[in-house]
């Protein structure tokens, strides 16, 4: 059979349940490499379960060459409660890899992760969102900048420096080509959902996995420089600008949101542009309630940015 599910056991919860990872194998009618996708690390990003689920379903098993690994909930805690760390232990399961199989049960996810999955993969794509909340769209350069671009989003990122721990950071080192994705999240828009399979499908093409040509239609402008702009306030964040300013040109010094206490109407902060010439990466468009230290906005600098 060219497709399998395979659901691997990482442990049990307290009441008997299993902690299971479900793993997709495509095997291609031609020979190729093993690309694997995941999605939903952060347990309040599952816009990239839906990309995924629609990728198995669009994909023709007789056009394929090679094997597709996917991967759709990589943490099933966090996505029954919808929360970026694993409610048992509070970690952020995408700062522990390779994992630990006696350690805390976001670690024994991270080491079956490796083991069951990108120990596996020839290439490999991970998909990220902005949360249930704010929504994000653009690329990471990590170690495959043409595969990046092949994604054809309008940003990318170099960033200085890398977060440790993360399945992308464990795959570099092995040398595997890897491709961190951020789109969409909060209101999860169609747009966003279509926009992430026609991305994959480019990468797919890209690296001859099904028949066509890869196509770079946006001019993509690459950031090396973003700020990420939390709250030192909680309370109600009304925006000024909505959803539609993602990927959108700010300039000079702008109001992005207020922050009012709800009981007694105070304004207790207001938020920023950080640059003069402020592009909008990451964003909070509806009005709601906002913790202090929660992700509000990420701006990039077009000032030093590639062209």
């Amino acid at each position: 059979m060219s497709r399998k599910f395979e659901e691997v056991t990482v442990t049990h919860l307290s009441n008997g349940e299993k902690v299971s990872l479900g793993i997709h194998t495509i095997k291609g009618s031609k020979p190729g490499p093993t690309l694997g996708i995941s999605a939903a690390i952060h347990g309040d990003e599952i816009i990239g379960s839906e990309i995924i689920r629609r990728i198995y379903e669009s994909i023709n098993d007789e056009e394929l060459s090679g094997t597709l690994l996917l991967l759709p909930v990589a943490n099933p805690l966090a996505f029954e409660a919808l929360s970026r760390n694993t409610p048992l232990d509070m970690n952020n399961l995408n700062r522990l890899f390779p994992g630990n199989e006696n350690g805390w049960v976001s670690e024994q996810l991270a080491k079956s992760i490796v083991v069951n999955f990108l120990d596996q993969v020839d290439f490999y794509i991970d998909l990220h969102a902005g949360g249930a909340v704010p929504i994000v769209d653009y690329v990471y350069i990590q170690n495959a900048e043409e595969m990046s671009r092949a994604f054809d989003f309008p940003l990318l990122y170099r960033p200085a420096d890398v977060y440790e721990g993360t399945t992308a950071t464990y795959t570099t080192e092995k040398g595997i080509p890897s491709v961190t994705v951020e789109i969409g999240g909060g209101p999860n828009f169609r747009e966003h959902i279509d926009r992430g399979i026609k991305g994959i499908i480019n990468c797919l093409k890209y690296l001859k996995m099904i028949p066509g040509d890869t196509v770079i239609s946006s001019k993509q402008t690459v950031l090396s420089e973003i700020q990420i702009i939390r709250p030192k306030q909680g309370g109600m964040l009304v925006p000024e600008y909505s959803f539609d300013h993602v990927g959108k040109k700010i300039e000079g010094k702008q109001v992005l949101a207020n922050i009012y206490n709800p009981k007694t109407f105070e304004l207790l902060e207001t938020i920023e542009t950080p640059f003069e010439q402020n592009i909008v990466v990451l964003m909070r468009g509806l009005v709601g309630k906002v913790n202090a230290g929660d992700y509000g906005y990420m701006l990039g600098n077009l000032e030093t940015a590639e062209r």
